[in-house]
């Protein structure tokens, strides 16, 4: 199958960063301005300018204040309006309010390291909408967007407060379960095929997917990766497909292909 989104070679720009480099201009900005006015104004003092050194002293002051509301004036102004809305942009799919693959992939380390901490298992869901390409050359392009946001809202909805879910290529989607065997896992995916076999979107009465599963219990000693859960779930994605679509298959974990 060849899902184009496993691969380990990041972009350098990470759009997460730019809220963090803005905020930290705006910092600099601020902390540069009241030192260069502090300065001014000791030059001014020390060099004879007719203003005496209290009337400097209490100017001084003044624009320290001034700056320093005004610092948190626009800070305020810049995570509201700039830095909260980009983070978000950055972190969530614009189509379908999922993770985007990056931020997906970062949570799911530390979703996995934390599961590891408190010995509970982690199964890992790869998912794949059924001839999505020919829902769009059917129906189009509008249709096809409307199927992925209608799909995405059913995973967000069955998914739970300790799952993490995320959009990893054009129909595919990624479902991290906290305490969760592979049985449970597929339990869970069952559900969402269930409901997608008699939801209708625009003129679309009914859609599928296919699924693969993989479960592992982490431990201190021995904590899997992500990418190598979501290659062992995507192997059984692909055998999914080949055996007629519409189907979860359950693969082994990573430790143990070969044993």
């Amino acid at each position: 199958m060849g899902h184009h989104f496993l691969h380990q070679n990041r972009r350098r720009y990470d759009p997460r960063h730019l809220p963090r480099l803005l905020h930290f201009a705006l910092t600099s900005v601020l902390v540069t301005f009241a030192g260069l006015t502090t300065l001014i104004g000791w030059w001014a003092d020390t060099s004879g300018g007719i203003a005496t050194a209290p009337v400097l002293f209490r100017a001084i002051a003044m624009e320290v204040v001034l700056v320093f509301v005004l610092g948190i004036v626009a800070r305020l102004l810049l995570l509201r309006f700039v830095i909260f809305p980009l983070h978000r942009k950055a972190t969530y799919d614009d189509l379908t309010d999922l993770l985007r693959p990056g931020s997906f992939w970062d949570e799911a380390e530390c979703f996995i390291e934390q599961a590891a901490g408190d010995g509970v298992p982690v199964a890992f869901a790869f998912l794949d909408l059924d001839d999505f390409k020919q829902v769009n050359d059917t129906y189009g392009h509008a249709t096809g967007d409307m199927l992925l946001k209608a799909f995405s809202q059913l995973l967000a909805q069955n998914a739970r407060a300790t799952d993490i879910v995320g959009r990893l290529g054009g129909e595919e989607f990624g479902w991290l379960m906290r305490g969760a065997d592979d049985q449970d896992a597929r339990q869970a995916v069952l559900r969402v095929l269930e409901v997608c076999q008699s939801m209708c979107v625009g003129s679309i009465a009914g859609f599928t997917f296919s699924a693969g599963v993989v479960s592992d219990k982490p431990d201190l000693n021995k904590v899997p990766r992500a990418w190598d859960l979501a290659r062992r779930a995507d192997e059984g994605l692909y055998q999914a497909k080949a055996e007629g679509k519409a189907r979860i298959v359950i693969t082994d974990p990573p430790d143990t292909v070969g044993a």
